[in-house]
């Protein structure tokens, strides 16, 4: 069976049948991680919203003076 490190804790996590997009959370430090590569099989943190606008903050930073 395939099997990664969790990018949180490091512990060995192994699957029987992932697939790319599969959410998951660690069995040892109960991150939510997303199944991102199969061959090998990858693992990275799942995140329900994009960070790729940084203006997004500026605004907050503005509205709170």
């Amino acid at each position: 069976m395939p099997s990664a490190y969790c990018p949180d804790c490091d512990e060995k996590i192994t699957l029987s049948n992932p697939r790319v997009g599969q959410k998951l959370l660690c069995p040892y430090c109960e991150s939510e991680v997303e199944v991102i590569g199969i061959d090998p099989l990858d693992l990275d943190w799942a995140y329900d919203m994009s960070y790729d606008d940084d203006d997004d903050w500026q605004e907050d930073e503005e509205q709170d003076d």
